[in-house]
């Protein structure tokens, strides 16, 4: 599937009625299984790039390249449309253009600016710090400047209601939908009242996660304007912990055979799509 094709299906999603629950992505293998389970959005967070590239937390260390490379690689690999965070956009707004580019190119269907202080700076608190609304906007039309394909969707993000209160986080989010954004993501929402107030001051669509269990409710949320809602990336956290104790298991001594959760040879072979190079093996390489 072609990449503004996936992109068109996220904006019908956005532009719709329900809220869908995005699945976490963060390598070709589980783009594939999230496509096979019919998840309709895919998130790749900032978080699980960093952990599957590096192996390290989310501390801003993963590059763009870095960044980018690993969404193009979930993109070819799968039709689900791919929603990525991208951060503050590796720097100031002439970066965010050149960040805008290189997932465009990568494939993707939509990526989120956020107006987090990125990197944290020498002797800041532990709280997040954000940068100023006037540099937020240039970083969102920035972003906007630099799509040249007119299906990419383009989101404005802010975690400020968590930090600097709900006010604030609108204001911001108002700005933001001026200056031209598709829609808005407001990650870490925590109850009803928050999000009643930013749904009720804002036009846009909303995209959140992160969020408690009081507001785990599709119809609550499609009826708030969410139109995409993460769980959180618990998958990932299985996924690690399925690794650690079968690789256990082995060391310990137990038989193959006796481990626990394997994915059959049925599974595998579709997440590896074995049967599609079976094919090309006899079709290209038989000498026929």
């Amino acid at each position: 599937m072609q990449s503004t094709e996936k992109r068109t299906r996220l904006r019908k999603i956005l532009a719709g009625q329900r809220c869908v629950t995005a699945g976490s992505v963060w390598d070709p293998i589980s783009a594939r299984i999230a496509d096979k389970l019919g998840v309709e959005v895919g998130l790749m967070g900032g978080s699980l790039a960093s952990f599957a590239v590096l192996g390290a937390p989310d501390v801003i260390l993963l590059t763009l390249t870095e960044f980018a490379d690993q969404a193009r690689r979930a993109c070819r690999a799968s039709d689900v449309a791919l929603l990525v965070d991208a951060d503050h956009g590796y720097g100031n707004a002439l970066n965010v253009m050149r960040t805008a580019e290189e997932l465009e190119t990568a494939g993707v269907a939509g990526l989120t600016i956020e107006d987090t202080k990125l990197p944290r700076e020498h002797g800041s608190s532990s709280a997040a710090q954000f940068i100023s609304i006037d540099e937020g906007v240039g970083k969102m039309k920035a972003a906007l400047a630099a799509r040249r394909d007119p299906t990419l969707v383009i989101l404005g993000r802010t975690s400020a209601a968590q930090v600097n209160g709900v006010d604030d986080a609108i204001a911001r989010l108002k700005a933001y939908e001026a200056a031209g954004v598709d829609a808005l993501m407001v990650p870490g929402i925590k109850t009803r009242d928050e999000l009643d107030r930013i749904a009720a001051a804002v036009k846009l669509p909303l995209v959140t996660g992160g969020s408690g269990e009081a507001l785990a409710d599709p119809a609550y949320l499609a009826n708030r304007k969410v139109r995409v809602w993460s769980p959180g990336h618990q998958a990932f956290n299985a996924a690690v912990k399925a690794v650690h104790d079968t690789m256990k298991a082995a060391q310990e001594g137990v038989p193959a055979s006796k481990l626990p959760n394997v994915a059959a040879k049925e599974l595998m072979d579709w997440v590896t799509r074995a049967a599609d190079y079976d094919g090309y093996a006899k079709r290209f390489l038989s000498g026929a």
